[in-house]
């Protein structure tokens, strides 16, 4: 980042609204705006964000950027035709994937439904070849690889229309050579194709994930050059000249030089820019156990932290697909602002999956006419029709009152009645998926404080922690944007992989320890090509392990220092106690192997800088700026209840619910049996007084 540059700017796409901040580095102050999304136009979505900000860019020194280009691509089909290289014999798992049955969209019977289908092989047969070359494990050359072969095969899938190739050979694992030199062979010999091989995509066992995966990583690689060229010109039109980075599916970011190599690293940045900034906030507050909750207006995004630590998977799944990339562990589900409400077949009330997104969006938006969680919300009383986003959208109360009267009368009540229902009803939806990522993962919620953000979490947060038992809620500065501190505290950061299908009592120490030193050296160098930071360069190794026969396998963090072979004790000590913490038993009885190695490498980001609040005397009168009818519950109906401006609220201020604060971004309801503390960095610290008896 330049010298003289004044600003950090952040910008989160959401599926209804896109969220900018601009962080001044020198102050600590922060500039948000919202804006509409403009679905199929995403950077006019970037652009139109910063020219709300009023920034001028060439004082921006870096923007991070959460892209859904990829994501959005895969699942409307959009991507780049693709076609595949692989060894003889096995092209076709693309066909026979996995025994996995899925629950329906609609119905839960689904998961028993002997004829249910799989999904279209990502890449059909006719544009799939097979070399006669054979590698075996543990990596020896069983049948050379025949370059005249490899020349035939990809002028046959460059001719059929494929404009990238993915590469995706037996065992490469253990040895990538052969599928290097395709690699070479394609890039010298065929001009403006792409080329994505599994060995630097995906070098990990399960063949038919990697080859998935190195596939959609091809699909993307046009996709996100032409996106992040056009981004590039826009902005340097405007004036910007500072650094543009992209928020990695992990939780860093990385230069889009990186990316372009790898598009497949970005499909779920955009989610998880608000874990990081959960994680960043609960580092400040000092506390290890939170629950991470962002509801916007398309989706509930939760996800547990523990420790300071994000959870990481190696695994997700982008429309059926299975992708093995790091990947945040969040729940992601069908509830938020734009949630669709209906009548099942059943007669039972329904809210999501489906969403009015931002084009119609809900009805009170004047365009929409189905009847959404914030009609409902509004309906309530719990939005104001003229301050919603700090006044920039007028909410029509009419409109709202009018798409939920066919819905009251099926479900043959008033309409006040079916608005608290859908609210009851999404409510449900989050709290059940909080209870699949607490309860039934071994963590007791009333041991957890969750951290309500985006457009739509500080409305239904202090409902959805008495539902789940949680204590404690906090309600972070600029909680509408607060995914876009998330970027703006990401590091710069970057995952190496690579398989070590090897029993623990057969690894050599010596060539374990040089496998780490590889990834960490390739690690240092991803990211000194992203910084002219050339110092402070962290690492952070793991481990997936499983007993030996064991289907799946579970990671471990390696902390032994050089690994000799009393390292390998504390490794296979480490596992077992990992297993015993995930399963509640552990056989130490039992050999155990190593499946995947990971090095985690890392520049850390200077610390934020916040403006804290003027100190207060716990009174809040001064902040309070009128009062609202407010349906509170079933026995309450509506209630005249206080309404605070919560840029005026000062530290140490405490407020008793029912109440409401508002501000640009987003609206915090408080119900009855709940109170609001103001703490010194400004956050709203909401507790049950139950909970506190």
């Amino acid at each position: 980042m330049a010298s003289n540059s004044r600003y950090i700017v952040g910008i989160d796409i959401g599926g209804t609204f896109t969220d900018v901040i601009a962080l001044d580095v020198e102050t600590g102050h922060a500039l948000s705006a919202k804006t509409p999304t403009t679905p199929g136009r995403f950077v006019a979505g970037v652009t139109n964000s910063i020219k709300t900000l009023g920034v001028p860019l060439h004082e921006v020194g870096q923007i991070i950027h959460g892209s859904t280009t990829c994501t959005n691509a895969l699942i409307e089909r959009k991507h780049a035709k693709t076609g595949f290289i692989g060894t003889k014999g096995f092209s076709d798992e693309f066909d026979i994937q996995r025994m996995i049955r899925r629950w329906g969209k609609t119905s839960w019977s689904a998961i028993y439904d002997l004829h249910q289908k799989k999904p279209a092989p990502f890449v059909r047969r006719h544009l799939r070849r097979e070399l006669d070359e054979r590698v075996a494990y543990p990596g020896v050359v069983v049948k050379e690889l025949d370059l005249d072969e490899v020349r035939c095969k990809a002028k046959e899938l460059i001719e059929a229309g494929a404009s990238s190739l993915a590469v995706c050979l037996l065992w490469s694992t253990v040895n990538s050579s052969h599928e290097r030199r395709v690699k070479a062979l394609i890039d010298s010999e065929f001009k403006n194709v792409y080329v994505s091989i599994s060995c630097e995509v995906a070098p990990v066992v399960r063949e038919y994930e990697r080859m998935v995966t190195t596939a959609v990583n091809a699909s993307l690689m046009p996709v996100m050059t032409d996106y992040l060229a056009t981004v590039k010109e826009e902005l340097n039109s405007m004036g910007f000249r500072g650094s543009l980075l992209l928020m990695q599916s992990h939780g860093g970011v990385a230069d889009p030089e990186v990316l372009k190599e790898r598009p497949i690293l970005t499909l779920r940045g955009g989610p998880v820019a608000g874990v990081v900034a959960t994680n960043n906030l609960g580092k400040t507050l000092g506390t290890k156990r939170l629950i991470s909750c962002d509801i916007g207006g398309t989706s509930c995004d939760t996800a547990i932290i523990l420790d300071h630590a994000i959870p990481l998977t190696d695994e997700t799944e982008v429309d059926y697909y299975p992708v093995k990339i790091p990947t945040a562990d969040i729940h992601c589900i069908g509830a938020g602002g734009g949630s669709i409400a209906y009548v099942d077949a059943g007669g039972a009330l329904r809210v999501g999956p489906e969403s009015a997104g931002a084009s119609p969006g809900p009805a009170c938006y004047g365009s929409g006419t189905q009847p959404t969680l914030t009609d409902a919300n509004l309906v309530l009383g719990r939005l104001s029709a003229d301050e919603f986003c700090g006044g920039q959208i007028k909410l029509d109360t009419d409109a709202a009152r009018s798409s939920l009267e066919a819905l009251s009368r099926r479900l043959g009540c008033n309409v006040t009645t079916a608005a608290e229902g859908i609210v009851r009803v999404a409510v449900a939806n989050m709290a059940e998926s909080i209870r699949l990522q607490t309860i039934d993962q071994g963590h007791d919620p009333r041991e957890f404080s969750l951290v309500g953000f985006g457009g739509g979490g500080p409305l239904h947060a202090s409902l959805l922690a008495e539902a789940s038992s949680i204590p404690e809620v906090i309600i972070p500065l600029q909680p509408g944007v607060f995914s876009t501190v998330g970027m703006v505290v990401a590091e710069l950061g970057y995952r190496s992989q690579t398989g070590c299908l090897q029993p623990l009592a057969s690894v050599d120490p010596i060539k374990l320890e040089r496998s780490f030193r590889e990834m960490e050296a390739a690690g240092a160098a991803m990211l000194r090509t992203s910084s002219t930071k050339r110092g402070d360069v962290r690492f952070s190794r793991s481990a997936a392990m499983r007993y030996t026969l064991q289907e799946w396998e579970i990671q471990v963090g390696i902390d032994v220092g050089r690994i000799d072979h009393h390292g390998l004790e504390k490794i296979k000590a480490a596992f077992h106690a990992a297993h015993r913490a995930r399963y509640a038993f552990a056989r130490e009885d039992k050999p155990v192997e190593f499946v995947t190695l990971y090095v985690d490498s890392s520049l850390p980001t200077p610390p934020l800088r916040h403006e804290p609040p003027v100190q207060g005397d716990g009174d809040p009168a001064g902040s309070q700026k009128g009062t609202r009818a407010v349906y509170i519950d079933e026995r309450m109906g509506f209630v005249d209840v206080s309404i605070y401006d919560r840029v005026r609220l000062e530290a140490d201020d405490v407020i008793n619910g029912p109440c409401i604060i508002e501000e640009l971004t987003s609206t915090t309801f408080v119900q009855k049996g709940w109170q609001v503390t103001v703490d010194p960095m400004g956050n709203l610290i909401v507790r049950s007084l139950e909970s506190e008896r």
